[in-house]
């Protein structure tokens, strides 16, 4: 839902895109079963002003393009673990519909500013949904990624579970395989809203 704040000072308004998993992410990686902490927060300093207002409008309810890509992160069992899940869903985001996962593409969990994390995603097919999943380890220094899964085949469902203004949650059910037949189960639930809130008087 909108998450609003009062004006004061005259202060103009602000957005911002929440992605979450409330109840955090179940990830078992052959079998061995783990729970990640994700939220992702876009605002619009982040990313080309024209890409952050298609995530905010689409959010609020646009059916404007063909596919959007929604990304969340977050950390595994220990800090230094980076799982990304970047979903690329149809626009139109209306509650019971549920996407056939189908394409599959990749990011780099050192590049905050890939094109694929956000924003409009022409999808392959435009009924069906795309994915990418990347697990990685940090360290420091230098500071580098060592990728140690990247999903290169996936399959499963998106479904639309609530839907309204601001607001959208989504049922995940997915499978991924990486280039050398090792595979990872998603499953959970995922959230997007959109925030309006005014800047704190200083």
């Amino acid at each position: 839902m909108t998450v609003a704040v009062s004006a004061c000072c005259g202060a103009e308004e602000e957005h911002a895109v929440t992605v979450s998993a409330p109840d955090s992410l179940t990830v078992a990686v052959d079998g061995a079963t783990r729970r990640v902490e994700a939220i992702t927060r876009l605002d619009e300093s982040q990313v080309d002003p024209s890409t952050f207002e298609f995530v905010f409008n689409t959010i609020e309810g646009s059916r404007s393009g063909e596919g959007i890509a929604l990304t969340l992160s977050g950390t595994g069992p220990t800090q230094n673990e980076l799982v990304i899940l970047v979903l690329a869903l149809p626009v139109s985001l209306s509650r019971g519909d549920e996407y056939q996962v189908g394409e599959t593409f990749t990011v780099e969990p050192s590049v905050s500013s890939d094109p694929l994390l956000w924003g409009p995603h022409d999808l392959q097919q435009s009924s069906q949904a795309g994915a990418a999943f990347t697990m990685a380890t940090y360290s420091f220094p230098p500071a580098q990624y060592s990728v140690t899964f990247r999903a290169v085949t996936s399959s499963g469902t998106v479904r639309v579970t609530q839907r309204q203004r601001g607001w959208v949650e989504l049922s995940l059910n997915l499978v991924f395989t990486d280039a050398g037949g090792k595979t990872t189960a998603v499953t959970g639930r995922a959230q997007a809203n959109s925030e309006r809130f005014t800047p704190a008087c200083t």
